[in-house]
């Protein structure tokens, strides 16, 4: 999106159907495409007591930082 914010590799959506959380049917993500535009993740109706979304990082393990000046900051000495 910028060179603070990007969108994550994968969303995988699932429910907790009173014991264990399965994972939805039917899951499309529509991608913002600019910066402040939702992302829309739809899916087939479900019945459950609550929604679990995992986000993928792009970058795992990598620290992004909000600029040049501070990512130099945050760099270990």
């Amino acid at each position: 999106m910028d060179a603070t914010h990007t969108l994550p590799a994968a969303v995988d959506v699932a429910v907790l159907d009173g014991r264990a959380y399965v994972p939805v049917r039917g899951a499309q993500t529509g991608w913002a495409d600019t910066s402040d535009t939702p992302t829309v993740i739809t899916f087939d109706a479900v019945r459950g007591s609550r929604l679990r979304l995992t986000l993928t990082s792009r970058y795992p393990g990598e620290p992004r930082a909000r600029s040049a000046s501070a990512a130099r900051r945050c760099r270990p000495a």
